[in-house]
């Protein structure tokens, strides 16, 4: 007899170490030595990763630094990352550093 779950099949499996919190950021992936920027929405962020919106669907590459703006303090903070999974314009991240 198979395993039963209460979950439905559709169901995303949480597998997250911290919480992530619903945020509408700026932020902006940065690669090549900082040489080349593309501009992302930080729709989800916790202390160990974030959950990135794209403004067109590209291939992110499996490390890259995304730069948090934060314009109410005028400081950035910028994190090393590496994707966790890509769904057209959608990319989870989890912070290296």
């Amino acid at each position: 007899m198979a395993p039963t779950s209460d979950l439905p099949e559709n169901a995303i499996v949480n597998n997250r170490v911290s919480s992530r919190q619903r945020t509408l950021k700026a932020g902006r992936i940065e690669v090549n030595g900082h040489a080349s920027t593309f501009d992302v929405t930080i729709r989800d962020m916790s202390d160990t990763g974030a959950r990135l919106l794209l403004k067109a669907v590209w291939s992110v590459p499996e490390q890259f630094d995304l730069l948090v703006l934060n314009p109410n303090s005028g400081k950035s903070d910028r994190h090393a990352c590496r994707k966790a999974w890509q769904r057209g314009e959608q990319v989870g991240v989890r912070f290296i550093d």
